[in-house]
């Protein structure tokens, strides 16, 4: 059955969050079953609404991906019709965020590389490659080190091989950034088993810097390194000062341990001391890390897409039930015969269940 013949999903992109996940989870499930998808209301109760710069940018990347028919692809749209054709047989995608905007932009780059990680597993070419321009730390996105050190690593657990890697850095509002990534080998296939964390076995930090003098950085590690001791293991930082179109700064930190694993992240801004920078990733692992919980909040519903996909039950367990969440589970439901549950615990963590089922061919 082609795809234009198959039963449109219809999405209220007020529903939930309303945000542009519902957007981005509903085109790369459109592209991996094939379904049209019809979304309304998109962003509806944001303070600009409709479709903004990287958003508009996820919707036309995922539509490379399947030669998909697009309606109402604009900027400030509240409507858009999606509708796949077959995979496609490219190898490599250029996508730009400022495109959208015709001029600079420092839309999230790491929010599209998420919209195309997994359907880009699905498609004929092997060893398929994305490179992304745009912000790469920027406010209420994953920052590439995120994407590259949590979030690819959890797929390459899962069955899908990938890597990552940053070359320029882009901060608001400029943005600028440049990161590149390649689906190597594989789809999601291992169901996903982190409802405990496990034992702590590595703490990595990673000090972003552009454009500002050395010590800037310095003070940056040295707040993480100290805040960040006594738990046992070593601390690896790894300072990255790279190229961009403007000054900015950023600190990530990210623990992996026997079982699960987070991120988290502090921005810089004009004004703002590294040191506070550096405080506010190390106090969301604190906290994350006080919990017991398998995942940090953000990987929870980023979890969601490939475990869709995978006809086996999968389990998680996050600091706290968000609106994302229960939005992506949500989104996933419209498109495939999923079941799930969640379940909130005495502390306020969550406890995540899902059964996927394999992607129609």
């Amino acid at each position: 059955m082609a795809a234009a013949d198959r039963q449109p999903v219809w999405i209220d992109g007020a529903f939930g969050e309303g945000g542009g996940q519902i957007l981005r989870t509903s085109v790369s499930l459109a592209a991996l079953t094939g379904r049209p998808v019809e979304i309304a209301h998109i962003r509806a109760r944001r303070s600009k609404p409709g479709l903004q710069a990287q958003h508009l940018t996820a919707v036309r990347a995922a539509a490379a991906l399947c030669s998909a028919r697009l309606q109402g692809d604009r900027l400030g749209s509240s409507f858009l019709r999606f509708v796949p054709g077959a995979l496609t047989s490219r190898d490599h995608f250029l996508i730009d965020v400022a495109e959208a905007r015709g001029g600079a932009s420092a839309g999230a780059t790491g929010l599209v590389a998420q919209t195309l990680l997994v359907p880009m597993a699905f498609l004929p070419a092997a060893g398929a490659a994305a490179t992304l321009r745009g912000g790469t730390h920027v406010p209420m996105a994953p920052p590439a080190d995120y994407i590259e050190a949590v979030y690819v690593p959890m797929l390459r657990r899962m069955g899908l091989e990938a890597d990552l890697s940053l070359t320029r850095a882009g901060f608001y509002p400029r943005g600028g950034g440049e990161i590149t990534f390649r689906v190597l080998s594989g789809r999601p296939e291992v169901p996903v088993d982190c409802v405990e964390r496990g034992r702590l076995k590595r703490l990595r930090v990673f000090i972003v810097t552009s454009q500002l003098p050395e010590h800037v950085a310095a003070r940056g590690k040295e707040t993480a390194l100290k805040g960040l001791a006594g738990y046992g293991v070593e601390v690896e930082a790894e300072v990255r000062d790279l190229p961009s179109h403007g000054p900015g700064a950023a600190v990530v930190v990210v623990a992996e341990c026997t079982i699960g694993s987070g991120g988290w992240t502090g921005l810089g801004e004009r004004g703002k001391p590294m040191e506070r920078v550096a405080e506010e990733a190390v106090r969301g692992f604190k906290e994350w890390f006080s919990t017991g919980a398998g995942v940090d909040e953000h990987l929870a519903d980023q979890l969601v897409l490939p475990c869709a996909l995978i006809p086996q039950v999968s389990r998680w367990t996050t600091p706290q039930i968000t609106e994302h969440l229960r939005t992506a589970l949500w989104v996933a439901q419209q498109f495939l015969p999923i079941e799930t549950t969640l379940e909130t615990r005495a502390d306020g963590s969550g406890l995540v269940t899902l059964r996927g089922v394999s992607p129609p061919e």
